[in-house]
């Protein structure tokens, strides 16, 4: 009985390593008003099935974010999208961020039918900014590791193009 666990056992860690986790770079351009647009170091690895994961980003000054990203899904939950896509955090937390992006998760149903199939991330700073993402997906079903494209916006006023 034991010499068939141990080969089951194999094929399932190896089949949950095929479906899930990927990782890889953005590649982002950095604008601040007044400034020479910089480049800019940004990755993501996926969870498990590849719906959310994690980001981190270092601007050019040095400042390191990090947080997370979701893809926006028909019926997703309330507790899915980060408060500050519905406008919930702080008012300092906000700074520069437009409301194409702060508050726009304030009626969800527009929210989910505009974002519908594109990755959503939230990202806080060392220094205390904040960062919010949006991507539009190239293959919305394998997530950020089927390619895409966005912007993101830091509430020190930068603004960023990003391509993976």
């Amino acid at each position: 009985m034991q010499t068939d666990t141990i080969p089951r056992l194999v094929i399932s860690l190896l089949a949950m390593g095929i479906v899930g986790c990927a990782s890889g770079p953005v590649i982002g351009r950095v604008s601040v008003a007044g400034q020479e647009a910089a480049p800019l170091t940004m990755s993501w690895e996926s969870g498990l099935f590849g719906g959310s994961g994690t980001m981190a980003a270092v601007m050019p000054d040095g400042e390191r974010f990090s947080g997370t990203y979701t893809v926006v899904k028909k019926g997703m939950s309330r507790g899915r999208i980060d408060p500050a896509w519905e406008g919930a955090e702080p008012a300092d937390a906000r700074g520069e961020i437009d409301d194409s992006m702060w508050g726009a998760a304030r009626d969800r149903g527009a929210f989910v039918s505009a974002h519908l199939n594109k990755a959503i991330a939230t990202l806080k700073g060392d220094r205390g900014s904040t960062m919010l993402c949006r991507f539009s997906l190239e293959a919305a079903e394998a997530g950020m590791r089927g390619g895409g494209a966005g912007s993101c916006q830091t509430s020190k006023g930068a603004k960023i193009s990003a391509k993976f």
